[in-house]
């Protein structure tokens, strides 16, 4: 039984090395990016927050469903003998537009990140000085208005 099942597995272990290069090689990339980060805000004196290790932790579990899902689409084609290469071509793919997104935030300039958080700021504090009841009764008025045609 055993030999049974290694000879099932064995013409696949080419697939599964290059798959697992292809996680390792992400996981990298998000170390590489988290690193930087971790670097220019010791630079600009800003105290890292668990804030940003929390979005790593939740970049890599996107990243690694993502991946899972397209490994899963490379044993549907070897399944389905499309090709008899050995590669996994989508984790590959997917892989590699990960890592050119990771490589994209590492250059990413730090002011333009800060002009997003000071924008997201202001939008917060404009809301709150937003009387709610009074907008949604404006809102209210005005559709009650295209209603009878008087808009």
């Amino acid at each position: 039984m055993e030999t049974t099942l290694s000879s099932f597995f064995e013409p696949y272990l080419p697939v599964a090395w290059r798959s697992l290069i292809a996680y390792t090689v992400v996981f990298f990339a998000i170390g590489a990016d988290l690193w930087s980060g971790i670097r220019k805000a010791k630079i600009r004196g800003i105290f890292v927050h668990t804030y940003g290790l929390d979005r790593t932790l939740d970049k890599l579990r996107k990243r690694y469903n993502l991946l899972t899902v397209f490994s899963l689409i490379d044993v549907l084609i070897l399944i389905a003998e499309v090709h008899n290469r050995m590669m996994p071509y989508a984790t590959l793919f997917a892989a590699a537009i990960m890592c050119v997104v990771e490589v994209l935030s590492i250059l990413e300039k730090d002011e333009d990140k800060g002009r997003y958080i000071e924008a997201t700021k202001m939008a917060a504090e404009m809301w709150k000085g937003v009387n709610k009841d009074e907008l949604a009764d404006a809102i209210i008025k005005k559709i009650e208005e295209k209603k009878d045609g008087r808009c």
